[in-house]
């Protein structure tokens, strides 16, 4: 944007991070029913016997439920948010209001099934920006999902702590490689169309370390 003498005219928030109200609100609400979706399908829904669940295993339940939201879905969707904010853009959150009951309906029969919202962006921003910044959460799943595998495999013995951290671990990779499917508005089209290496990557090493894992191969 330049004024009336063409100096160019540089936005008060440019390249900087911040948050607006609603955007606040909205990331509050998602974390909160995904964190109540989780904890249902950790206690088996409405098939499993969830009266039978001393205090201490909902406790548990909630716990898990809430580093899972955080780890594989807010710091995915801020991780996006703050890289295109530091490009200059505008960044935020929005929740998806239907995702979230879908949510919450499908966690009773004791699985997940959602999309909780995204973080809309606009400005002027290159390809290879926006290919850096669809990368950034899923780059934030494989690192997160990776630290937590790690704390599985340093501590393989202790119950509970180790079943979450494999938990969290699986959950954050499995997210990383969902969003990095080259289909329809998924993180992984745009990478594709900005670097095809970036994209084969970045997904070849969540896909690894999940299929590794996942079932306890190894």
């Amino acid at each position: 944007m330049y004024d009336e003498y063409g100096n160019l005219i540089i936005p008060k928030n440019f390249g900087r991070i911040h948050f607006g109200h609603k955007e606040i609100v909205q990331i509050l609400i998602s974390v909160v029913v995904l964190t109540v979706a989780f904890t249902i399908v950790l206690l088996g829904g409405v098939l499993g016997d969830i009266g039978s669940f001393t205090t201490l295993n909902w406790l548990f339940a909630l716990g898990v439920s809430a580093v899972v939201s955080v780890c594989g879905f807010l710091l995915h969707e801020l991780a996006h948010k703050f890289v295109a904010q530091r490009y200059g853009a505008w960044a935020e959150y929005r929740m998806y209001p239907t995702g979230l009951l879908m949510a919450l309906v499908f966690s009773f029969l004791g699985f997940i099934f959602a999309a909780p919202g995204a973080v809309y962006i606009q400005g002027r921003i290159t390809k290879k920006q926006n290919g850096l910044i669809s990368v950034a959460g899923p780059a934030t799943n494989v690192v997160f999902g990776s630290v937590f595998i790690l704390l599985w495999l340093a501590f393989p013995d202790m119950d509970p702590w180790s079943y979450a951290f494999r938990l969290i671990g699986l959950l954050s990779l499995f997210l990383a490689v969902f969003n990095l499917l080259p289909f329809g508005p998924l993180d992984g089209k745009k990478v594709l169309d900005w670097n095809p290496v970036a994209w084969i990557v970045t997904i070849g090493l969540a896909g690894s370390i999940l299929l590794v894992f996942w079932g306890g191969i190894i």
